[in-house]
C-alpha cells in the first residue's frame, strides 16, 4: 500500500510541476511583471544543493524585498507545490506562513520598507519540465522553477550551489569561491549590477575549456564527446563578443560561458538559450549536419541577448523586433563584418521566406508588436530581422548602425520600447518614420508590386531603359524600391518611390529610368531582395521548420505497417517542434483531406493509391527500387525519394511526398534546404530546387 501511495505521490508531482512549468514558458521575459505588486524582490542570496541520484533539492534562499504597499496585509510569493516549505523566517524569527498550490503567502508584516525574508525548502524534481531537469548526469534549473518568485527588481545575486564532487556549476555573473569537501563541491555565484532575471543554472560533468587571454574571460562546458568544438566555439565567440562590445557598448558580464545541454531543453524549436552571462547551446546544434542549425550559424544571436534584452530590457509586446529580431540583425552585422554571409544572413534566400510569404497570403501573419511565445512562429525572425533590414536601407548603413550604438547607450539598464526606438531613429535621421513603424511592425501584410511596360533603346553609346512600378491591389502601402537592369558585367539600378508622399498624396504607379553600357538582357524589381514583399518562391522542404497542422497518408496496397511506423515516427519527431498530425490510411481519404494546407504521403504508387492518382503531378517519380535523379538512374534499395510541391488543391498549401525505395529505408523527415532530395537515412545524396519564373519581379527584354 505504500508504495503504491508513494507511486501516485510521485505522477501528482510530475503532473502538477510540468502543467506549471509549461504555463510559465510562455512568459519569459515577462516573468518580472507577474506576481503580487506588494513588494519587489531586490536580491537572492540562496544555498541550493542539488542529490541527483535521488533527484532532489534542498535549498535556503535569503531574500531581500522592498514592500511597496504598506497597507499591505501580507505577502504571495510563487514557489511551486512540488516543494515543501520547512521554515521562514523575517528579521530574525520564525514567520507563520502558508504554501497552498504554487503560492507561498506571509502575513504579519514588519513596518520596514526593506527586510530580508529567509525561505527553506526541499522537493523532488525526478521528472523534467521543458525548461528544468536533473538527472544523475546533469542539472538545468530555470530561476521560476527552484527559486521563490515576484516581482523582480534585480541588485544583487549570491548563489551557492553544492553539487557532486566532480560536477561543474555555471550560473549568472562571477564565481568568486570553489573548495571541495568530502563527495560535494561549493561553488559561489556573485553579480551585483541591475538584473532583469537570473535565468538559469547548470551544472553537471563537463570538459570544460578556456579561452587564454581577450576582454572577458570566455569558456565553454561542453559533454565529453563534443569537447572538439570547444575551440571554434570560443574564437567565435570572442569575435562577436569584441564586434557588439565596440559596436553596441561595452559587454557588462564579468563573463561569457557556453554550456551545452540535451536536446530536450526548451523544445525541439529552439536550438540555443541565452541566459545571463552564459549560453545555452543543445547538443543538436553542435551534431546536426543542418548547416542553418549548426552552432556557428547560431552562436552570434544568441550572444547579441547579452545586449537585447539583458541590458536594454524591453517591454513583453516587443520581443520580437527589439529582442529576436535586434539578435538575429546584430548577427547579420557581425558576419558582414567578418566577410561572411550565411544562409541566416541572407534575407533573400532564406529558408524561412518562402513559408513566411505563404502565411502572409493566406492572412495568417501577425503583426510583430504582439504578446507571443517566439518558438511558436519561427518566421517571425526572418520578418523582424527583414524589417530591420529595411529600415537599414532607409537611413543608410552608418546611421542605421548608429541607432544601434545609441539605443545601447541610452537605455542602458533600462526598460525600453518601441516607441523609444522609433523616437531614437527620428532624432538621429531627421526623418519623421512613424508610418514605416506602423505599417511594418504594428500592422499585417506586406506589399505586392509589379513592373511592367519596359523598354530598352540605345542613346549614343548607352542604353536607356524605361518601364513602370505598380503597386498591386487595394491595401496601401509605402516603400522605396529599387530597379535593377541586368547586363553581361553588372546590373544598373534606379531607386523609386511607392506609397504616400508627405502631402498625403498616393502614388502607386510611378515611372523608373536606368542607363547602362549595354542593353539589359532582363529589368528585375528589387534586385537585392531588401524589400519584404509578395512574391514566388520554390517551395521547399525547409518550410517544415516552421510549424503547423497536417494530415499523413499511408499507403495500405502494400508494406502498410512499415508506413505506418515511418509516419508515426515522423509524427513523433514533429510534434515537439510544435507541429500535430492526423495520420490516415489511403483507403480512407475524401477531397477534404487533400484540403489540407500541409498533406505528407508516404509510400510509391504500388503501395499508396493516393500517390497513384497525384504522381503525375510531381515532377520527379520512382521506378521500383531505383529513381532517375540529374540524368543519372540509381538503384539502391536503402534510398528514399522525398520530394514537396505546391498543393494544386488548395493556395499556399503544399504536398510532401515520402518514397522509400523499400523497407530497408530509414528516412527522417526533415528542413532540408530543397524542394527534392534522395536521402540514405539522413544523408542527402543528391538534390535540387524547381525551378520558378515570378513574371511581376522580372522582365526579360527583347
Amino acid at each position: 500500500m505504500s508504495l503504491r501511495l508513494s507511486l501516485w505521490r510521485t505522477i501528482l508531482n510530475w503532473l502538477l510541476f510540468h502543467l506549471a512549468a509549461s504555463f510559465l514558458s510562455i512568459a519569459t521575459l515577462g516573468a518580472q511583471e507577474k506576481g503580487d505588486k506588494n513588494f519587489e524582490i531586490i536580491s537572492h542570496r540562496a544555498r541550493l544543493q542539488l542529490f541527483p541520484q535521488s533527484q532532489t533539492l534542498q535549498a535556503t534562499d535569503t531574500l531581500k524585498l522592498r514592500l511597496l504597499n504598506r497597507d499591505a496585509e501580507h505577502l504571495e510569493l510563487t514557489l511551486f507545490r512540488i516543494y515543501t516549505t520547512s521554515g521562514v523566517m523575517l528579521k530574525g524569527r520564525k514567520q507563520e506562513f502558508t504554501h497552498r498550490g504554487d503560492k507561498l503567502t506571509i502575513g504579519d508584516l514588519p513596518s520596514d520598507s526593506l527586510f530580508d525574508l529567509v525561505v527553506t525548502y526541499s522537493g523532488n524534481i525526478s521528472v523534467r519540465s521543458e525548461f528544468t531537469g536533473l538527472s544523475a548526469e546533469r542539472a538545468v534549473l530555470r530561476e521560476e522553477d527552484v527559486l521563490p518568485g515576484g516581482s523582480k527588481a534585480y541588485r544583487f545575486v549570491r548563489l551557492s550551489l553544492v553539487v557532486p564532487r566532480d560536477w561543474s556549476t555555471i550560473a549568472v555573473g562571477e564565481k568568486v569561491l570553489q573548495e571541495t569537501s568530502g563527495d560535494t563541491t561549493t561553488s559561489v555565484w556573485v553579480f551585483d549590477q541591475d538584473l532583469p532575471t537570473i535565468g538559469w543554472i547548470c551544472a553537471g560533468r563537463y570538459a570544460e575549456q578556456a579561452q587564454n587571454g581577450g576582454e572577458v574571460p570566455i569558456s565553454t562546458y561542453l559533454f565529453q564527446e563534443d569537447s572538439a568544438s570547444a575551440t571554434s566555439l570560443l574564437l567565435l565567440a570572442g569575435e562577436a563578443l569584441h564586434y557588439y562590445s565596440k559596436t553596441f557598448s561595452p559587454y557588462r558580464f564579468p563573463k561569457l560561458a557556453m554550456v551545452e545541454v540535451d536536446d530536450w531543453f526548451a523544445g525541439r524549436n529552439a536550438l540555443a538559450v541565452a541566459s545571463p552571462s552564459f549560453i545555452m547551446v543543445k547538443k543538436l546544434a553542435l551534431t546536426t549536419k543542418d548547416t542553418y542549425n549548426q552552432a556557428d550559424a547560431i552562436l552570434a544571436h544568441e550572444i547579441a541577448h547579452q545586449w537585447w534584452p539583458l541590458t536594454v530590457y524591453v517591454e513583453e509586446h516587443d520581443v520580437a523586433f527589439l529582442s529576436e529580431g535586434m539578435c538575429e540583425y546584430s548577427s547579420l552585422l557581425f558576419n558582414e563584418s567578418k566577410g561572411l554571409v550565411g544562409r541566416r544572413d541572407s534575407l533573400g534566400n532564406h529558408p524561412l521566406l518562402h513559408a513566411l510569404i505563404s502565411k502572409i497570403i493566406d492572412g495568417k501573419d501577425i503583426p510583430l508588436q504582439q504578446k507571443v511565445d517566439m518558438r511558436t512562429i519561427p518566421t517571425q525572425y526572418l520578418k523582424s530581422s527583414y524589417v530591420h533590414n529595411m529600415l537599414r536601407r532607409l537611413l543608410g548603413d552608418s546611421l542605421f548602425v548608429r541607432v544601434y550604438h545609441e539605443y545601447a547607450n541610452r537605455y542602458y539598464l533600462k526598460k525600453a520600447s518601441l516607441e523609444s526606438y522609433q523616437r531614437l531613429a527620428e532624432e538621429l535621421s531627421g526623418k519623421d518614420l512613424g508610418w514605416f513603424f506602423d505599417q511594418w511592425i504594428k500592422k499585417r501584410g506586406v506589399p505586392r508590386m509589379k513592373i511592367y511596360n519596359v523598354k530598352s533603346s540605345q542613346l549614343g553609346t548607352k542604353w536607356v531603359t524605361r518601364g513602370r512600378v505598380r503597386m498591386v491591389g487595394y491595401d496601401k502601402f509605402t516603400t522605396f524600391v529599387d530597379v535593377g537592369a541586368q547586363t553581361t558585367g553588372a546590373v544598373g539600378r534606379s531607386r523609386v518611390f511607392l506609397g504616400i508622399d508627405s502631402m498625403g498624396n498616393y502614388h502607386n504607379d510611378v515611372p523608373f529610368e536606368i542607363v547602362t553600357d549595354e542593353k539589359p538582357a532582363r529589368a528585375i524589381l528589387d534586385p537585392g531582395n531588401d524589400v519584404l514583399k509578395i512574391q514566388k518562391l520554390p517551395v521547399k522542404l525547409n518550410d517544415l521548420r516552421d510549424p503547423s497542422a497536417g494530415v499523413m497518408i499511408i499507403g495500405t496496397i502494400a508494406n502498410k505497417k512499415y508506413l505506418m511506423e515511418r509516419a508515426q515516427k515522423d509524427s513523433a519527431a514533429m510534434d515537439n517542434s510544435g507541429w500535430s498530425f492526423t495520420i490516415k490510411e489511403d483507403s480512407n481519404i475524401t477531397l477534404q483531406d487533400l484540403q489540407r494546407q500541409r498533406v505528407f504521403l508516404y509510400g510509391k504508387e504500388e503501395e499508396n493509391r493516393v500517390v497513384a492518382d497525384l504522381a503525375a503531378k510531381f515532377p520527379m517519380h520512382v521506378r521500383g527500387d531505383s529513381v532517375t535523379a540529374k540524368g543519372e538512374t540509381l538503384s539502391d534499395s536503402a534510398l528514399t525519394l522525398i520530394q514537396i510541391i505546391e498543393n494544386p488543391y488548395i493556395a499556399s498549401g503544399t504536398i510532401c511526398w515520402v518514397a522509400p525505395l523499400s523497407d530497408r529505408a530509414e528516412p527522417e523527415l526533415l528542413p532540408y534546404d530543397a524542394s527534392w532530395t534522395l536521402v540514405r537515412g539522413k544523408d542527402e545524396i543528391s538534390s535540387g530546387v524547381w525551378e520558378v519564373k515570378d513574371e511581376d519581379l522580372m522582365v526579360e527584354i527583347k
